[in-house]
């Protein structure tokens, strides 16, 4: 008896998440607009919990203010087994407009490039630095570069992008048609380097965007997590 109280209490609360999740999406539709899908992603790592300030006193080192922390969205991060709704353009292959306003404290999902598992997961982690390139030049740069210079770019990164534009070897599968687009430093907040200098993906590139974070529904990406590993098996 006991047992079938609790399945039908699980049954109830899977029931309840369901239902909120149709109505803040059919919302979302309704506020963002009928060119803005909002999906769910399942959280795979711990590299965006927060267990200290230590995430915001490494911000704060390197070259981000406490003001500009202030205006950061999802300031209490999240961990593995949430759910995240994004924003994500309707318009896949494409640059899209919405992304032209991504900055500093942003948390975006962005695909991984060639050299780092091409066809691993896309990553959910936040922009701590953007360049500005212009004409295949460096416009101006914002937050850090981390372990990275101008030079970098300059040598080794901007080159690679103008290879993928002219058609010869190219590390990203995803990238600008033209010689104006940005890069962006990321990093997990509980993750001791950004992503870049942890060796865990080239600069991000604007093609490479696909979402932003929005809001964090804890614990029911865990069921997308289940069925994963049992479709696996």
């Amino acid at each position: 008896m006991n047992f079938k109280l609790e399945i039908g209490g699980w049954i109830r609360d899977l029931a309840e998440v369901a239902i909120a999740l149709t109505i803040i999406i059919g919302l979302s539709k309704l506020l963002l607009g009928a060119h803005m899908l909002v999906p769910l992603v399942a959280v795979t790592s711990s590299s965006m919990l927060h267990t200290s300030n230590e995430w915001q006193n490494w911000l704060i080192s390197h070259n981000i203010s406490e003001e500009e922390l202030k205006g950061f969205p999802m300031k209490g991060g999240f961990a593995r087994g949430d759910m995240i709704l994004t924003i994500t353009p309707n318009n896949k292959g494409v640059i899209h407009p919405f992304f032209s306003d991504t900055k500093i404290g942003d948390v975006i999902i962005y695909k991984r490039d060639k050299l780092h598992r091409g066809k691993a997961p896309p990553i959910i982690h936040r922009v701590v630095g953007v360049v500005w390139v212009e004409e295949w030049r460096i416009k101006d740069i914002d937050g850090t570069l981390d372990c990275l210079t101008e030079r970098d770019f300059e040598d080794r990164y901007i080159p690679y992008v103008k290879n993928c534009v002219h058609g010869f070897s190219c590390p990203y599968t995803d990238f600008p048609e033209t010689g104006s687009f940005r890069f962006y430093i990321t990093k997990g907040d509980n993750n001791p380097g950004s992503d870049q200098c942890l060796n865990l993906a080239l600069p991000v590139t604007d093609a490479q965007l696909t979402a932003r974070g929005w809001i964090v529904i804890p614990y029911v990406g865990w069921l997308k997590l289940a069925l994963n590993f049992l479709l696996g098996l």
